[in-house]
């Protein structure tokens, strides 16, 4: 994570972060302002429009610092039982994500050519017909995300055809980085351009979730933070109340991301925490809330401080000490996904001795499992040699941040 002198983190294969930011000099906060719809005109109302010209895009993926989960309790969840507690995440974009290359369709279709390692996936979703393409949303394929967000956009705005090709992915599918939320955001995004709708990228972070909404996956806002490019930002969640602004780094982080090259299911995950919301009715139940209320906000506020003062060292230690109580107080409640039973290959990672003495402390990453592990590194020496060591013994593979 960058501070200090250092401005930006590394950026896998050259991916050119065109953030949409609006910061000024007096303040430290985004602007936030949500999507305002205009009035059909000779461009947006574009049914017969002719293909234009390309345009490249690019979405990073994220990883969540601190508070994960906090964000769709304290939002969906608060709304319906106000006890709940109000969420709080650390986020950032990461060098690791999608690129594509995007034109306007005569045809009032969306296809969309995505490549993801050796795989190439391709469809065409039909903009005129908004029960198919709900149906195909509510599916859960590999396009489920492309036709929640396409629902979306033709039934709030006038757009005419699009074709978007997904080109290049460098960030592990499935692995806790929201890799789904950067594709749902790369559609938004690629309506945005290429058809002037005028959305923020607060507008363009409320499509895509609510797009995703209409999938099988139930995240929660924070995942949408990748409108938002390589930065670390504090979000707060209160019901529909949505606050963030950029976090003030006082020094350098190296972190590790480890793809454990195992599975999880994100769908399963939520499926089990949010099964104790919003009214507990078991002492597991109340424990979910207190883990994703009171625990979180002291957990997340101290690391806060900690990465304001450049303190890699104690923020290590709040790292291990939000997994440990992660573990205790959710694993009960999908323990074929969390905790030592259900996530082994994380927790033989964060545990593995020859690199104890190169690391402050380590973590999951998102909804947690067995996708990514984090590891905060002493130094630059030390990230470096934690990648070796962990690729040679474990047969993972590592990114750096």
């Amino acid at each position: 994570l960058p501070g200090g002198t250092r401005s930006e983190p590394p950026i896998a294969h050259a991916i050119e972060e065109k953030m949409l930011l609006k910061e000024t000099s007096t303040r430290d906060t985004l602007e936030f302002e949500a999507f305002q719809p205009r009035e059909a005109t000779e461009s947006t109302e574009l049914t017969d429009a002719p293909e234009t010209s390309e345009v490249e895009l690019s979405v990073p993926g994220r990883i969540c610092l601190f508070g994960e989960h906090s964000d769709w309790s304290g939002s969906i969840m608060r709304k319906s039982n106000p006890e709940v507690a109000a969420g709080l995440t650390i986020v950032c974009g990461i060098g690791y994500g999608l690129r594509a290359r995007v034109h306007r369709l005569k045809e009032r279709i969306l296809r969309v050519r995505s490549v993801a390692g050796r795989e190439v996936h391709e469809v065409e979703l039909p903009l005129d017909d908004e029960e198919a393409l709900a149906e195909i949303a509510r599916e859960g394929s590999f396009f489920s995300y492309a036709a929640g967000v396409a629902y979306k956009i033709s039934t709030e705005f006038k757009v005419g055809g699009l074709f978007v090709d997904n080109f290049e992915t460098t960030l592990p599918l499935r692995k806790g980085l929201s890799s789904s939320a950067a594709f749902c955001v790369l559609i938004a995004r690629s309506f945005n351009t290429m058809y002037a709708l005028n959305m923020t990228p607060r507008g363009e972070m409320e499509v895509a979730f609510q797009g995703e909404r209409l999938t099988p996956s139930q995240c929660g806002k924070m995942d949408q933070c990748v409108a938002y490019g390589c930065v670390p930002v504090v979000m707060r969640y209160d019901g529909d109340i949505l606050c963030a602004k950029p976090a003030k780094l006082g020094g350098v982080f190296y972190i590790v991301l480890v793809d454990l090259k195992a599975s999880k299911s994100t769908v399963e995950i939520l499926k089990g925490l949010q099964s104790a919301f919003p009214f507990p009715r078991t002492e597991e139940d109340r424990n979910m809330h207190r883990l994703l209320g009171d625990v979180n906000l002291k957990l997340a506020s101290e690391a806060l401080e900690c990465l304001e003062r450049g303190d890699a060292s104690a923020l290590g230690v709040l790292m291990n000490k939000a997994q440990e109580e992660f573990d205790r107080w959710a694993s009960p409640l999908c323990p074929t996904q969390l905790g030592e039973q259900g996530s082994p290959v994380l927790h033989r990672v964060l545990r593995y001795g020859p690199i104890q003495d190169l690391i402050f402390g380590g973590k999951g990453v998102g909804s947690q499992g067995d996708g990514t592990a984090q590891l905060l590194c002493r130094n630059e020496s030390s990230m470096h040699a934690v990648c070796k060591v962990l690729e040679a013994d474990l047969g993972v593979e590592c990114m750096t941040v």
